[in-house]
């Protein structure tokens, strides 16, 4: 992770660009990743209140990729962590459950099923006695195109590959019930296979700390009940739920239900990476789940966790490497919540795909919160909280949902530079603003803050921005 400080940055306007297009930054300008390829750059107004701020830029630790991915995989298939080999744990007349996470992690699945198939194959295991599922959770469905995508053309015409329907309760195998009134719901194909194969990716995640390893089955593969009562697991006895976000595993009550959940469950072999952007491969570890999750969750912590500061008045964040989903985009703030102070500003840069506005959450419903209006976004900050406790007590599976968005909206004021957004819905959603001109962002920015009870040396404003918020996280 690195952190660099700007003293007293100018400038006046904004420039985007797409690849082939960009216009070299000056030297008072911050340049973010936008979309796939292309650039976003930031220039500080060159007056006005926020004209002196003390800015610091922090950015995660993106040395050291592999250059050969199949390669790498190779090794951590020969050199699994705390296991034998697939090849000694797959025998002929065995089923497999192969399950992936979905499309919206950029981790390689469609580079490593050919390899990790080969292995089984060679093993004496059937393509009839093998399943691939995607690890949806309450994700959008995978349809058969975005599956071909993930998987490759062949795989999904050769092999039974699934999209588990999260509310159907008969495609489901009731395994138990876990304290406190956990029911362990899994997806048929997962739940009665002989070997479980997961491949995925450490991220930062809100409450399981780290996204990968067991989560692609708990909840990815469970049923809306489990997925529900799981992620409560996070916020019982507590005020709020940062505290969990790239925390340990054993200290972490998710994670602790999910390994539980898992102990219900027959033989599992993971095949994790540690990821930056798409096609930025770090680490490639594979073994037992528990092991193969501590392996890669440290080097995270040391690539991708902010260095200690005292809360800023403003936090820009944008959303690169996500894809252009905003509920995603919406997660990026949270992950860096903490390093706003109470009063101050989170501000989103979110690169959006028109296509992908309404991937998880419709457009009509998107509308329907921006035409309440300002009453509206009054409404929805003095009921949140109200909503929170009546969902928790009621034992809703949306009330995890209800609490990252008290926690983002209540206590701070909320901006996000969205283009195609701004078009769908108009200048607010709720309690956010949304805006089409990064200058008339900026501008708003110091209107937005609640006065500090402690000044800052020569009363300038602190500024923390993170170009790659998709892989940075603020800990508290």
């Amino acid at each position: 992770m690195t952190q660099t400080t700007i003293e007293q940055p100018s400038g006046g306007e904004s420039e985007k660009t797409r690849a082939g297009e960009e216009i070299p930054p000056r030297p008072d300008t911050i340049a973010l990743p936008w979309g796939p390829d292309g650039s976003l750059f930031l220039r500080w107004p060159a007056s006005g209140p926020i004209a002196g701020a003390r800015v610091e830029v922090v950015a995660p630790e993106l040395s050291g990729a592999v250059a050969d991915y199949s390669a790498a995989l190779g090794a951590a298939l020969d050199g699994p962590v705390d296991a034998p080999r697939l090849e000694e744990l797959a025998a002929p007349g065995q089923s497999v459950a192969i399950v992936v996470d979905d499309p919206s992690r950029w981790t390689p699945v469609r580079e490593a099923l050919p390899i990790i198939l080969a292995r089984l194959h060679a093993a004496g295991v059937r393509p009839e006695d093998i399943t691939i599922s995607v690890g949806v959770g309450r994700h959008h469905a995978v349809d058969d195109a975005a599956m071909r995508r993930r998987v490759g053309e062949d795989i999904a015409a050769g092999y039974r590959c699934f999209s588990p329907p999260v509310d159907d309760l008969s495609a489901y195998d009731e395994l138990g019930t876990l304290e406190p009134d956990i029911p362990v719901r899994v997806f048929r194909p997962v739940a009665r296979a002989d070997l479980r194969i997961l491949v995925g990716s450490v991220l930062p995640h809100l409450q399981a700390g780290f996204g990968g390893g067991y989560k692609l089955i708990f909840p990815g593969t469970s049923h809306r009940t489990t997925l529900g009562a799981l992620h409560r697991q996070g916020l019982v006895g507590r005020s709020d739920a940062s505290g969990l976000l790239g925390g340990e595993a054993c200290g972490n009550p998710m994670r602790r239900a999910i390994h539980a959940a898992a102990g219900l469950l027959g033989p599992c072999w993971s095949i994790s990476h540690l990821i930056g952007g798409p096609g930025q491969v770090f680490h490639a570890a594979a073994g037992r789940p528990e092991s193969v999750q501590d392996v890669l969750a440290s080097e995270a912590r040391r690539r991708f966790r902010a260095p200690d500061a005292e809360p800023a008045d403003i936090v820009i964040a944008g959303n690169h490497p996500w894809p252009g989903d905003p509920m995603q985009s919406f997660k990026v703030l949270l992950h860096h919540r903490a390093a706003c102070r109470p009063g101050g500003a989170l501000v989103g840069l979110f690169w959006t795909d028109p296509d992908e506005i309404a991937r998880s959450f419709p457009a009509s419903a998107l509308r329907g919160i921006a035409a309440t209006g300002v009453i509206g976004s009054w409404a929805i900050r003095r009921l949140l909280p109200a909503a929170q406790h009546a969902a928790a007590l009621a034992g809703s599976p949306a009330a995890f949902m209800i609490r990252w968005a008290r926690e983002l909206v209540v206590d701070r004021t909320v901006l996000v530079y969205s283009p195609p957004l701004r078009a769908v819905v108009g200048r607010r959603l709720g309690p956010v603003h949304l805006f089409d001109d990064l200058d008339s962002l900026l501008l708003r920015c110091p209107l937005s803050l609640v006065r500090r009870e402690h000044g800052h040396p020569g009363n300038a404003l602190r500024v923390r921005i993170f170009p790659q918020g998709g892989l940075t996280y603020v800990a508290t």
